[in-house]
């Protein structure tokens, strides 16, 4: 009897002692950050994480495990979040994939996400963030099992966009009576920035801008239109600004009669 209490003993601590899923020998060990990476439009990695620009509505986890890790469970906690920081994890339906988290566990806690690695390691999981300034923050880890290992803690925080915008040319000229065009270009650190917000406005002669808040395209090129119906001569400067950002650019539409030769 003795003997019978005692393995009933060691086996309601075994119990207590493990979590949820770690029973499981199909989990990655010894989780390390490097595995991990933070992808986003204009995401810079720092001395411990990242920082990521107040214009982001969502980044991706991108794990990439080590060999030998196909198949496995693996989870990213998400904590410390500030700010009014909002955030929604990509979640499956219905269990694990590489691609969203367990919608189980995502229930029960939105900061969790608990995945399996694809054939060859690799996950990648969407996040969604909404009221994104520049109080905004937060720090994440991994956890593996089967005894609940942690990595070490990465820091995420976001920062004014740093981006210059220069317009391709300084003057153009535009029959009055219809419209004019002009397009700038946005960089990164001398390279074409894709998917950057700039606010436009102008001055002068116009009616219309084809758009208030334009989107560089994958060549990092913005282009704006401004209409002019009233067939008024003279000009107009549409301006630039890079949303949340410093940098401003100009660029001045001539407004002609006749023709443009």
């Amino acid at each position: 009897m003795r003997k019978i209490i005692t393995i009933i003993s060691a086996l309601a601590l075994t119990l207590v002692a493990l979590p949820a899923h770690a029973f499981d020998n199909t989990w990655i060990t010894f989780p390390n950050l490097s595995a991990v990476k933070v992808v986003a439009t204009n995401s810079k990695t720092i001395a411990n994480g990242y920082s990521l620009s107040t214009q982001a509505t969502g980044f991706d986890f991108a794990y990439t495990a080590p060999a030998g890790n196909a198949g496995k469970f693996s989870q990213i906690n998400i904590f410390d979040v500030t700010g009014s920081l909002g955030m929604s994890l990509a979640a499956n339906s219905a269990g694990t994939s590489s691609t969203g988290c367990d919608p189980q566990v995502l229930s029960s806690d939105t900061h969790t996400c608990f995945f399996r690695l694809d054939g060859v390691g690799k996950a990648l999981i969407h996040v969604g963030l909404s009221n994104v300034t520049s109080a905004a923050a937060f720090k994440f880890k991994i956890l593996a099992g089967p005894n609940i290992q942690e990595s070490g803690i990465a820091q995420v925080m976001f920062v004014a966009p740093t981006n210059k915008v220069t317009a391709l040319a300084a003057s153009s000229k535009a029959l009055a009576g219809g419209a004019g065009g002009v397009q700038f270009k946005v960089t990164q650190d001398g390279k074409a920035a894709a998917g950057i917000r700039v606010t436009v406005k102008f001055t002068g002669i116009g009616a219309y801008l084809s758009t208030a808040v334009a989107t560089s395209d994958a060549k990092g090129i913005v282009t704006v239109y401004l209409s002019n119906f009233a067939k008024k001569k003279g000009s107009s400067v549409v301006t630039v600004k890079i949303d949340g950002g410093s940098a401003t650019s100009k660029a001045t539409i001539n407004w002609v009669g006749g023709s443009l030769n």
